[in-house]
């Protein structure tokens, strides 16, 4: 099968990454407050916590989903009573002309003194299935496990200080807010719980304004608030209700009542939007579907901070501050290539390991790679040989779910990020250094958001495993490299990239 037909076929490139960021931002975040409070006491007054809430979710003003959320008395254990905060998030949309259902599902429950005890995590899309349970298991300490298709695994989150956690469920990180004033800040760490880091998040009471909602004008608090350089703004009413949140990228979502989601929710087929084209970026000219050698683009909306250069890979910049890409396609000469297992060194270290997505101590995965490679000690040679069993063993469809290695090995199909982390983890197995690059592939006049490999043979090269390129060709752009907490990062860049291809060859 010919490259273009591949992309063409599955260039959903990236959407589930930026998707499970979106949504996981929208309804599993949890948060360290930095100031002298305790977790929840701030944003859940004991006025407020019982409550139910509708949101309807849009995507350019068409409905692709809800939110629902209640918060309610709970009996914790005998003698111990807190409040359970309950959150079912659904989506219905078309991912390359596939329709995709999932769910997102959490559940937090807090004790009298607003402390979180434990909370539960679950994503939902037919096949693909994924649960992040956490509990406190000291006042410093929150233990994660991560159950996908039947593989479990656990980390312990230690936190800064003894102010607890708190667990959110929609765009901003709070069901309702607790008394708010103008020129209020608030600077929080969250827990994402797909890169299972703590990170950062602002939010500012920006001012107050009149906006449109059920047909009244209603005074409310403007928010503004950033998380990894995505901002996005909600309109809060007095009483801490949010009425309305925007992200900039055309996700708007909008408080409603039961009802009125479920007259969403029965017209949603009818107004349906392609996803994939929200994350593409046009080309100027046609590219021949192979043979370049050669490629020069001038490139903007690329923050400084984006380490643009690699092997492949140069950048210069215009008078104007534009950047200037230059790739050119590598070559391999079989004699300077190492034997597996590569010794480890301060180039390659940090990609020889199993994280929690990357499975490369995982039996399964261990005598699969032994397989494939049949003894094979050339580096660059046992990796070809897993690129090729995962090009026709590895069924490419859309995906929405967080890849993991172990979960692509179980189902045999997905996109390039399942192509990508199954790769990785069969190759650090053998002792093969793998790092994960996002950045844009070509196809049909358009770059898509693309994930491929670059392996560590004595030096580095790309190779595309969806693709089936031993040598990825200079179509690939590298934005990011890195696991999947680096991938999030790719967030800040959809919507803003703009591309101009100068020269060809």
């Amino acid at each position: 099968m010919d490259d273009n037909r591949i992309l063409k076929k599955i260039s959903v490139i990236l959407i589930s990454i930026f998707w499970i960021v979106m949504m996981g931002w929208l309804i599993s975040t949890q948060v360290i407050t930095r100031s002298r409070v305790t977790a929840y006491k701030p944003f859940l007054s004991k006025n407020t916590l019982i409550s139910d809430s509708w949101l309807g979710i849009y995507f350019n003003n068409s409905p692709v989903g809800f939110v629902h959320t209640s918060i309610e008395p709970h009996m914790i254990e005998k003698g111990v009573s807190g409040y359970k905060i309950v959150n079912r998030t659904w989506m219905n949309f078309l991912l390359l002309r596939k329709r995709n259902k999932v769910w997102f599902n959490a559940k937090a429950i807090v004790d009298e003194n607003y402390q979180l005890k434990n909370f539960q995590f679950d994503l939902n899309s037919g096949l693909h299935t994924m649960k992040v349970q956490g509990q406190m298991i000291s006042e410093q300490s929150l233990e994660v496990s991560i159950t996908s298709q039947e593989s479990v695994s656990k980390k312990i989150i230690h936190l800064n200080d003894k102010r607890g956690v708190l667990i959110a469920n929609i765009i901003s990180p709070f069901n309702s807010f607790g008394e708010l004033k103008v020129g209020k800040y608030y600077e929080l760490n969250v827990f994402n719980p797909f890169s299972l880091e703590l990170e950062s998040l602002q939010i500012k009471v920006s001012g107050k304004e009149f906006i449109q909602h059920d047909e009244k004008q209603v005074e409310v608090y403007v928010l503004k608030s950033n998380y990894r350089g995505l901002e996005q703004t909600a309109w809060v009413n007095e009483n801490g209700e949010i009425l309305r949140e925007e992200t900039g990228l055309g996700w708007v979502l909008i408080k409603g009542d039961a009802n009125q989601v479920t007259s969403m929710y029965r017209n949603m087929e009818k107004t349906d939007v392609e996803l994939a084209e929200m994350v593409s970026v046009s080309s100027n000219v046609i590219l021949p579907s192979d043979g370049l050698k050669f490629l020069k683009l001038k490139i903007s909306g690329i923050d400084d901070d984006f380490k643009l250069t690699n092997q492949r890979q140069s950048v210069t910049l215009t008078p104007d501050g534009k950047k200037i890409i230059t790739i050119r396609k590598e070559s391999i000469d079989l004699t300077q290539t190492l034997s597996r297992p590569i010794m480890e060194n301060k180039e390659n270290a940090e990609f020889l390991g199993a994280t929690s997505f990357i499975q490369s101590e995982n039996k399964e995965i261990i005598n699969l790679a032994k397989v494939i490679v049949k003894g094979e000690k050339n580096a660059y040679l046992a990796a070809k040989k897993i690129n090729k069993w995962l090009f026709e063993n590895i069924k490419k469809v859309p995906v929405v779910s967080i890849p993991s290695a172990v979960d692509v090995l179980k189902t045999k199909e997905g996109d390039c990020n399942e192509h990508t982390v199954l790769f990785a983890a069969l190759a650090r197995s053998l002792g093969i250094p793998v790092k994960v690059n996002v950045g844009l592939a070509y196809t049909n006049g358009r770059f898509y958001y693309h994930a491929w490999v670059s392996v560590y043979i004595g030096a580095w090269v790309d190779m595309d495993p969806t693709f089936g390129q031993d040598i990825a060709d200079v179509m690939h752009i590298k934005l990011i490299e890195g696991d999947i907490d680096k991938q999030l990062d790719i967030i800040r860049l959809i919507g803003r990239i703009k591309l101009e291809v100068i020269e060809y060859k």
